[in-house]
């Protein structure tokens, strides 16, 4: 437990230290005092021990008592090994003190001495730089625990509280200055926290290198697999191409037909047998076709379904942006361009697509269609060029 100050005293001196005391409490501070004159045993001396190691402030009673008291000689000397604040109190004057007392400001509480005004004293020295006094003192007790548990790293600092630590042993010039167990302590805590990094590292890194290693394997056996679907994909090219082809110039007779009036068949059968194929190219074909050939209302649905089967393709937002755009949703149709040019840059990020797209969303932002007679039959005209091509 945690005090603000321990009282080492000689008993003969009791009354005066009863009243210091209770001057103590009323200003609500936390008072150590073995009030007992009981035998030096090893369990007393260890609670006396703790009482030190664990106050923030360590009050000697100077008196001829005091100062030829075996008992308190040894409580000074351990409050000197732990780096304590010591505050002396004269309480009668006498010759030969400690040799560490000689350098330390008294307080003087002799009866010729005026005692609520050297109390006042007292108190200012307690709460002087009171948060370091405090922090030193948890670290004290940290310490302590730490050697009396063999050093276990259980009782080591971690995270915040090694922080804070590590700064105090930067703070050369404040006091009561870390004693060697402190700051060994804090250097164990700072190594075992580095070696538990370390050990994390290599752990990552074994992870990895098994990881890389079941994948290796695993690339081996499929290697097979992975030439017969490069056989695979590369038919499924050859297929797509010739049927993207065959679209780009049925779809742009068919719609022809559909403009002109010379279509037999019906309409609505055509576009449902094309959303039922699942095809994307032949969806997403259909769509931007229809649209360039003045039935955008009709292909709609198909661009949906483009878009819905391929949801990353920019041709797919493009083709049903520009049906958008063509039946006045200027809104929708900025909205797909958008889509379009994320995309696009998430791809191929083709600089010349998205500056066609920028144009067209600016023109529609405005209120304007972008689309004349003039750019509709130059698109049809580059859709057929491209594919011929390919």
């Amino acid at each position: 437990m945690s005090n603000d100050v321990f009282i080492s005293y000689s008993r003969r001196n009791k009354a005066f230290v009863q009243k210091l005391n209770q001057a103590l409490a009323d200003k609500e501070r936390q008072v150590w005092v073995d009030w007992d004159d009981i035998p030096l045993t090893s369990d007393w001396w260890a609670e006396i021990q703790e009482g030190i190691e664990g106050a923030d402030s360590f009050v000697f009673i100077i008196s001829p008592d005091s100062i030829a008291s075996k008992v308190c000689g040894q409580e000074l000397d351990h409050a000197i090994a732990c780096n304590k604040r010591i505050i002396p109190v004269v309480y009668r004057d006498c010759d030969n003190v400690h040799a560490s007392l000689g350098h330390i400001n008294w307080l003087f509480f002799r009866d010729t001495d005026d005692f609520d005004t050297a109390l006042t004293g007292l108190l200012t020295a307690i709460d002087t730089d009171l948060d370091w006094v405090k922090a030193h003192t948890r670290l004290t007790v940290r310490a302590i625990e730490w050697d009396k548990k063999e050093r276990n790293a259980s009782y080591l600092l971690r995270g915040d509280d090694l922080t804070d630590a590590e700064k105090m042993l930067s703070e050369v010039d404040k006091k009561p200055r870390l004693t060697p167990s402190q700051s060994q302590y804090i250097l164990a805590s700072r190594g075992a926290q580095e070696a538990e990094r370390r050990q994390e590292l290599e752990a990552a890194r074994q992870l990895a290198h098994e990881t890389q290693a079941r994948l290796e394997a695993e690339e081996r056996r499929s290697q097979e697999q992975a030439e017969a679907a490069a056989k695979l994909r590369q038919r499924a090219r050859i297929i797509i191409g010739a049927l993207a082809a065959f679209i780009v110039v049925g779809l742009a007779a068919l719609f022809l037909m559909i403009r002109t009036g010379d279509l037999v068949v019906r309409q609505d059968s055509l576009i449902q047998s094309v959303i039922d194929s699942d095809d994307p190219i032949t969806t997403e074909q259909f769509c931007w076709f229809g649209a360039l050939n003045g039935v955008p209302d009709d292909v709609l649905p198909a661009c949906d379904k483009a878009v819905e089967l391929e949801p990353t393709e920019s041709s797919a937002y493009e083709s049903r942006g520009l049906a958008l755009a063509l039946l006045g949703d200027y809104e929708q149709a900025i909205e797909d361009f958008h889509r379009a040019i994320e995309a696009e840059q998430a791809m191929d990020n083709d600089e010349d697509l998205i500056a066609q797209w920028d144009y067209y969303i600016e023109a529609l932002q405005a209120g304007q269609d972008p689309f004349d007679d003039e750019l509709l039959a130059e698109l049809r005209r580059d859709n057929i060029y491209d594919f011929q091509e390919e």
